[in-house]
């Protein structure tokens, strides 16, 4: 509302004043109210400039309202405190990357900020970096030999770059990164690279041994076992029995030695190694059968594996002793288990002519005593232990009674002859005898010393010959003993006497093979020291 204090009011004051028949007092009382209702006018200007002053004024700068989080597309913020009809908004107000922008703001018209100005105002704002969680291996990796890679779980190659180790062969933990790109963060805020382990599992480990059994003997006190495994585990063994047999390892082979009679398990093991797993344990089982030192304690087999290696000497002597026990009947004499030793007469006898890796054995002692095994028919004629069922030598040893048929020479240890000596030896002898090579006079029928009559056969029940026995001849053919060497039990001076074996005081005459170069009916014999025909 406007007043024109000087206006129509005045005037008509004026001329009422003028008029000199106004009343006085209305004039007066006029003039009070004009002056009143300048005052009111005055005062009423003062506050309607006072409001004026208020409502323009711009008190609080806009500010942004809510977040905003990188989506790839373009975003505008809202605004705290935005009245577009009083502010001009300017600056930067849409964005697509993460970041802060700047807008501004101007108060339009009237407006203006509560400084008392009206110039352009700035503010940011902002886009949040979308936020990723950390990957992790998806997939199980075990050891192949080739390079292998993992796959992830949460992984975008869009929002990440992926880093450090990303490939490897060996079984293992391995470190990959992963470095945000721009627009993107971690949960945690950070945008740096996060290091994240994967790996790379042992494949199953494997054992074989290319033997699971091994035998030692006093021929071969070693042996070895291949041991084939995946990777390269460290390879070791160990003995159930070390005394038995003790082991040895050296790169894949495992070396076990034979130590003393006995049976033992190796265990053998691998370690995990750079790419596989440890495998379960292998066994080998050993038995060994070194022999003892006492003869007599050794088995049959045990002799022979020690002949057959010519060790025989390294462990046993000459007339050390193994008793045997005879069963059958030999001819028309049972033997019912009688017990008769066995004993050594020589290691290698004669070995170039009779065969090499023998030990010579005798038949028999008991006891001590030398016997000679005796029939009923003893010294006298018929089929008995007999050189020959009539008084002939012709044909010589070879062609025997005694050698084919008493003996038993005609069959082998394995397929006896019925009713032959070989026949009531024991099995585990028969099972590892050896023939050897005999030369004797086998012509005779007192043609005299001729060389070719000396020949070989190849036996493995024999007699001895006299040159074998005596160290000289008497009665032999004189050729025989160019092919024959003396015992070295008897060598050694041992008694030349046998007794009977059932009558161990009485001493008889015992059969030697050779046959008497001159006569034609008879073949040698011993008895107190001396040969006879």
């Amino acid at each position: 509302m406007n007043y024109d204090t000087k206006g129509t009011a005045q005037t008509k004051v004026n001329e009422h004043n003028l008029d000199q028949t106004a009343h006085p007092y209305l004039l007066n009382q006029i003039g009070t109210c004009v002056e009143a209702a300048q005052n009111a006018q005055d005062a009423a200007n003062a506050a309607l400039d006072a409001v004026s002053g208020i409502v323009y004024t711009i008190n609080v700068l806009p500010s942004q309202n809510g977040t905003l989080t990188y989506n790839g597309q373009a975003q505008s913020p809202s605004w705290n405190a935005y009245n577009p009809d009083a502010l001009t908004l300017g600056g930067v107000t849409t964005g697509t990357n993460a970041g802060t922008y700047t807008a501004t703001f101007t108060p339009k018209g009237q407006y203006k900020w509560a400084d008392g100005t009206q110039t352009a105002k700035e503010v940011t704002w902002t886009i949040n970096a979308a936020t990723m969680t950390v990957p992790t291996q998806s997939n199980s990796l075990t050891y192949t030999g080739s390079a292998q890679s993992p796959t992830w779980n949460n992984y975008d190659s869009g929002k990440m770059t992926l880093g450090g180790t990303t490939s490897g062969t060996n079984a293992g933990s391995y470190n990959a990164t992963f470095t945000p790109k721009t627009n993107y963060k971690w949960a945690d805020g950070s945008t740096g690279a996060k290091t994240v382990a994967w790996s790379i599992a042992k494949a199953a480990g494997s054992l074989s041994l290319n033997k699971t059994s091994i035998k030692l003997t006093a021929a071969k006190t070693t042996d070895t076992i291949t041991v084939t495994r995946a990777g390269n585990g460290t390879i070791t063994a160990t003995s159930s029995a070390p005394t038995v047999a003790s082991v040895s390892v050296s790169g894949s082979v495992v070396t076990v030695t034979a130590k003393t009679k006995g049976s033992a398990t190796i265990t053998v093991s691998v370690a995990a190694g750079t790419n596989h797993t440890a495998p379960a344990n292998k066994t080998c089982s050993v038995e060994v059968t070194l022999p003892t030192k006492v003869l007599n304690d050794n088995s049959w087999a045990t002799i022979r594996e020690v002949s057959s290696a010519g060790l025989g000497a390294n462990y046993w002597a000459v007339g050390d002793v193994k008793s045997i026990v005879l069963n059958g009947t030999v001819r028309n004499y049972t033997f019912s288990n009688l017990t008769v030793n066995a004993f050594i007469l020589g290691f290698n006898h004669n070995s170039a002519k009779e065969g090499a890796n023998k030990i010579h054995f005798q038949i028999g002692k008991i006891g001590s005593t030398a016997v000679a095994l005796c029939d009923s028919n003893y010294n006298n004629t018929g089929d008995g232990f007999r050189m020959n069922t009539s008084q002939t030598n012709s044909g010589g040893w070879n062609a025997s009674h005694m050698r084919k048929t008493v003996l038993g020479n005609s069959n082998t240890p394995t397929s006896p002859l019925a009713n032959s000596l070989m026949a009531a030896l024991p099995a585990d002898l028969r099972a590892v005898m050896q023939p050897v090579t005999k030369y004797t006079d086998n012509t005779a029928n007192g043609g005299g010393n001729v060389q070719s009559y000396v020949t070989a056969t190849t036996d493995y029940l024999f007699l001895l010959a006299e040159f074998e026995v005596f160290g000289t001849r008497s009665y032999a053919n004189s050729y025989e003993q160019n092919y024959q060497a003396q015992y070295d039990y008897y060598k050694a001076g041992n008694s030349r006497v046998a007794y009977n074996h059932s009558a161990v005081s009485t001493a008889v005459w015992w059969w030697l093979r050779s046959p008497s170069y001159y006569y034609n009916i008879y073949f040698l014999m011993a008895q107190i020291g001396r040969a006879h025909v």
